[in-house]
């Protein structure tokens, strides 16, 4: 991902509010966030990254279902961040 994109060092509502801003995210609704965070090779390869790289924790499929349970929510941020 582009410098600009990353989450690293930031608030839990910096990151909510950067990955629901359209001008920050890649120009996607929530909608076509789910459909990223599910098929993006990117995305797929953080718990597959190969020798030497430690995977994320957890699986993707969790990963996916709290992504779908999130939106399917309503997408809150936590205090602090952008609700739309």
């Amino acid at each position: 991902a582009p410098a600009a994109m990353a989450l690293q060092g930031r608030s839990l509502a910096e990151v909510c509010a950067q990955i629901k801003d359209e001008d920050r995210n890649g120009a996607r609704t929530l909608d076509d966030i789910v459909k990223h965070t599910a098929t993006d090779p990117l995305v797929v390869w953080a718990w597959t990254p190969g020798a030497g790289r430690e995977p994320a924790p957890g699986t993707h499929a969790t990963f996916l279902a709290l992504v779908k349970a999130w939106v399917a929510t309503g997408a809150v941020c936590p205090a602090g961040g952008v609700h739309r």
